[in-house]
């Protein structure tokens, strides 16, 4: 694989992660709004366990 088709690989799944966690922030906003709060501790440590990039 080419190095420029590295990087767009790369592009898209750092731009995939971030649709992702918009995604979980904003399910997060709703829940409050509902008030069915989640602790936020609990949500970050979600958040990087999903997304902490081992390979950096």
């Amino acid at each position: 694989m080419s190095p420029a088709q590295q990087a767009l690989d790369y592009r898209r799944e750092i731009d995939e992660n971030q649709k992702q966690i918009r995604e979980m922030v904003m399910e997060s906003y709703r829940d409050i709004a509902a008030g069915k709060g989640r602790d936020c501790n609990e949500f970050f440590e979600e958040l990087e366990t999903r997304y902490s990039d081992d390979r950096v």
